[in-house]
């Protein structure tokens, strides 16, 4: 009774640190997802990469949360928060239960990874992995619908849409507009997301710790960049589903000219592809802009409608 208790303890201190931490960074967050579904309101500027080659910059995102901060004070940075800590606190519950319920007897015992054989690492690499990716299955289902809400109250910021003005509100919302598959708008890019993303990761740290690399300290350095590669590798689908969580809802971000209303998340990740869209908010300090740019007396320019208009006629 005392070790259960002290588990839950332990496991309530997670989710108080993680509520805590989510709190904290939020902004950074919100002005992330805002450039995810495309939302650029500051201009871009002119500078130059590494190899001395003009080019347009974004502002970053410090720029960017205060620019939702001159709009909507220093409380407006913190929209969205309540359904996002919802979301965590579902996720990691749902986790907790997947992962408890699922038992290997080669994984109850101590063992010294070491002492095991090529095989039977292998075999514990595939179990672990997988009561893994049941457990996040599970806990992105769980939380998608508080997810959505989430992304939706965050792109309100776009057109001042205030539609979104709580919970509860919004599930009224989401239900009457687009049933309960409107919970779910944008499921299965998150889910290929993240579990391609475990695998790959896990899949690259097992093969390369155990074939290519034999001293301990290392080995930790190996998983944690696999993880980040895996990450980067799979952003773009991160893109994807918060743009489809938004794309036809009704909001202003989610509707043309801000976004076109996409078929599937296949189209929409066609379309962000076509406008080098696939890797928005991966960066917070360069942001490279990806739009038209044109030559201008030897000089890169980014053109203006003026441009392309007809001239005026006597």
């Amino acid at each position: 009774m005392a070790t259960q208790g002290k588990k839950d303890e332990l496991t309530w201190m997670h989710v108080i640190v993680r509520v805590f931490l989510n709190s904290t960074t939020h902004p950074i967050e919100y002005a992330k997802v805002l450039i995810q579904l495309g939302y650029e309101p500051l201009k871009p500027y002119k500078s130059r990469t590494v190899f001395g080659r003009e080019a347009f910059y974004y502002p970053s995102v410090f720029s960017y949360i205060k620019y939702i901060k001159s709009q909507d004070g220093l409380w407006g940075c913190y929209r969205g928060l309540t359904p996002k800590l919802a979301a965590n606190i579902v996720s990691g519950v749902a986790f907790q239960k997947v992962t408890e319920s699922i038992k290997f007897e080669e994984l109850d015992g101590e063992v010294v990874v070491e002492d095991l054989t090529i095989k039977e690492r292998t075999q514990r690499f595939l179990q672990n992995t997988s009561r893994e990716s049941a457990g996040r299955a599970a806990a992105i289902l769980a939380s998608q619908p508080f997810h959505v809400i989430a992304v939706r109250c965050m792109a309100e910021f776009v057109g001042s849409d205030e539609k979104y003005t709580g919970v509860f509100t919004a599930v009224g919302i989401i239900y009457r507009e687009q049933g309960v598959k409107g919970f779910f708008c944008g499921l299965l890019p998150r889910l290929l997301c993240d579990l391609t993303a475990l695998w790959l990761g896990k899949t690259l740290a097992h093969i390369i710790n155990n074939y290519l690399v034999e001293d301990k300290d290392l080995k930790q350095y190996v998983t944690a960049s696999m993880n980040f590669l895996a990450s980067a590798v799979t952003y773009p689908l991160q893109v994807v589903s918060n743009c489809m969580a938004v794309s036809g809802s009704g909001l202003a971000a989610g509707c043309p000219p801000n976004m076109p209303i996409y078929t599937g998340w296949i189209d929409c990740y066609r379309h962000l592809r076509q406008v080098r869209g696939l890797k928005r908010g991966s960066s917070m300090l360069w942001r490279a802009y990806t739009g038209p740019t044109i030559i201008v007396d030897g000089s890169l320019a980014m053109p203006s409608i003026n441009m392309f208009s007809a001239p005026l006629t006597s």
